[in-house]
C-alpha cells in the first residue's frame, strides 16, 4: 500500500517537464541545432548527451506509472551513463568558452566559473538521486532537480538572442541582466513554487530543491565578480584553458 501511494506522487510529471525540455531545444536552437551540421564533435557530445538525459527524465515518471517496475530501473541504469557523458562533454566544451574571444572577459570567466558550479551540482543531483533510489518521492525531486542546473543558459539564449536581432545589435538589456531575469522567472519562481507545494501537501521541505534553488542562485550572483577577479581568471586559463 505504502509503495503504491508513494507512486502516485507525481501522475502528470512527464507533461511537466515538456515544458523546460522545450525551452531548452529552443535556446539553444541558434547556437546548436541551427548549426547542427557545422559544430564540433564536442558540442555533439554536449548537446545530444544533455538532451538524451532530458527525454530520459521525462520518460522515467511516465514508465513508473504506466508500466512495470523493471523499465524504469533499467531505463535508470542507461542514465547514470548518460548523466556522465553530460559531465564529461561539458568538462570538453568549457575550455573552448575561456579561449572565446568574442565573449567580454565578465561572461567568459563569470560564466566558466557558474558552468562549474552547475556541472558539480547537476553531478551531485544525480548520484544523490541514484542513492536514494529506494525513496520514491527523495529520488524523483533529485532527478528533477537536475533539468534546473542546465534550464538557465538555455532561457537566457531564447530571451536574448532574439532581442539582438529584433534591436540591430543593441538590446535594452545585457546579458548578465537577462541572466537575472531568466533566472527569477525560470528557477526562483518555479523551485520556490514546488517548495510550498510540498510543504502544504506533507509538511515538508525537500533538501534536493533547498540545495539546486540555493547553488543556482549563488553560481547566478557570482558571474559578475567572478569575471572581474585576477586569481580566477588565472586560474582559467592556466587550467581550465590548458584543457583544449
Amino acid at each position: 500500500m505504502d509503495k503504491k501511494l508513494k507512486i502516485k506522487v507525481f501522475p502528470k510529471a512527464h507533461l511537466w517537464l515538456l515544458i523546460p525540455f522545450v525551452l531548452t531545444i529552443a535556446g539553444f536552437y541558434l547556437s546548436y541545432w541551427s548549426k547542427f551540421s557545422e559544430a564540433p564533435w564536442r558540442q555533439h557530445m554536449h548537446g545530444l548527451s544533455a538532451t538524451a538525459w532530458y527525454i530520459l527524465v521525462i520518460l522515467q515518471p511516465w514508465l513508473i506509472h504506466n508500466k512495470p517496475p523493471i523499465y524504469h530501473k533499467k531505463l535508470g541504469i542507461i542514465g547514470i551513463f548518460l548523466a556522465g557523458a553530460v559531465v564529461f562533454s561539458a568538462a570538453q566544451v568549457m575550455p573552448h568558452q575561456v579561449v572565446n574571444e568574442f565573449l567580454p572577459d565578465v561572461l567568459k570567466y563569470g560564466f566558466s566559473f557558474a558552468d562549474l558550479c552547475a556541472l558539480a551540482g547537476f553531478s551531485i543531483c544525480v548520484i544523490v538521486g541514484v542513492w536514494s533510489a529506494r525513496n520514491i518521492n527523495v529520488h524523483a525531486r533529485w532527478l528533477i532537480s537536475t533539468v534546473f542546473w542546465i534550464l538557465l543558459p538555455a532561457t537566457a539564449r531564447l530571451v536574448f538572442f532574439p532581442m539582438l536581432n529584433i534591436y540591430d545589435g543593441n538590446p535594452p538589456i545585457t546579458y548578465l541582466q537577462t541572466v537575472y531575469i531568466c533566472f527569477v522567472l525560470t528557477t526562483l519562481l518555479p523551485l520556490l513554487y514546488m517548495i510550498f507545494l510540498d510543504y502544504k501537501r506533507e509538511n515538508k521541505v525537500y533538501k534536493s530543491y533547498l540545495f539546486t534553488l540555493s547553488g543556482i542562485t549563488f553560481y547566478t550572483l557570482a558571474i559578475a565578480p567572478m569575471g572581474k577577479w585576477p586569481w580566477w581568471i588565472d586560474i582559467c586559463h592556466n587550467i581550465i584553458g590548458k584543457g583544449m
